[in-house]
């Protein structure tokens, strides 16, 4: 299951991928995310971690995730895993003749069977919940690129 959200937005596909990846100022931009911190050193790429405390299907969740792909200015990709349940959160950055259309997508799994049937009974209001939540979390990044 893929839930995914796009808007078209009048900035440099440079400018949009230097807004979403710069993960550490998510608080000051998203208000769906708390607190975000770099738990690596050095800068952000590939193999960096990241937690977050942020909203989730309507609670207050913290996240570690990895950056599983930053390929600048175009995609940023982070992957969460637990024991049993997994999902990644993909930032897609496409160039337009004027600006940029970003396209943020979630995919929830799981790796337990009992996960994985679970997940298949709640997908409808799952898909829902989610698809409002990357509506809000796009709305928040183009808001900040015309401030």
């Amino acid at each position: 299951m893929q839930i995914n959200a796009s808007r078209t937005v009048a900035a440099s596909p440079a400018k949009l991928f230097g807004l979403v990846s710069n993960a550490v100022e998510w608080p000051l931009i998203l208000r769906t995310v708390e607190s975000a911190e770099l738990l690596t050193e050095g800068a952000l790429g590939v193999g960096s971690r990241l937690r977050e405390r942020r909203l989730l299907l309507g609670a207050e969740v913290t996240l570690e995730s990895e950056v599983i792909e930053f390929a600048h200015p175009h995609r940023f990709r982070l992957v969460v895993e637990s024991s049993d349940r997994s999902f990644d959160r993909d930032f897609i950055i496409d160039a337009l003749n004027v600006g940029s259309r970003l396209t943020l997508a979630i995919r929830p799994g799981s790796r337990a069977s009992t996960g994985r049937v679970l997940l298949d009974i709640v997908s409808p209001v799952l898909q829902i919940q989610l698809s409002d939540e990357l509506e809000m979390d796009i709305a928040d990044f183009a808001a900040a690129l015309r401030a």
